[in-house]
């Protein structure tokens, strides 16, 4: 599912819902047809990396309607997370 940029993002939902650049990722396509739906919540958006290899960049967080043209799914940051996730887990960076 592709990144939309944050302007684009908060296009899309001004007076609906506050979008945050730096805790939330939008993804899903303009016209529609690709993005998360209810029951989708703490799903998964992969990102690959330039060695072919796939990181955790979100989490289904909300959205409108089930991939709705110009509403793109929204997901938590995963990186802006790291350090709580690191210490519920027990892991260290």
């Amino acid at each position: 599912m592709p990144i939309v940029p944050y302007k684009e993002c908060l296009r899309d939902y001004m007076g609906v819902n506050r979008v945050d650049r730096t805790t939330m990722i939008c993804a899903g396509t303009e016209e529609g047809g690709t993005g998360t739906c209810q029951g989708d919540s703490g799903g998964p958006l992969q990102c690959p990396r330039s060695d072919g290899r796939y990181v955790l960049a979100g989490m289904t967080s909300w959205g409108t309607i089930c991939a709705a043209p110009e509403q793109p799914s929204v997901f938590s940051r995963v990186s802006t997370q790291l350090r709580w996730i690191w210490l519920v887990a027990g892991e260290t960076p």
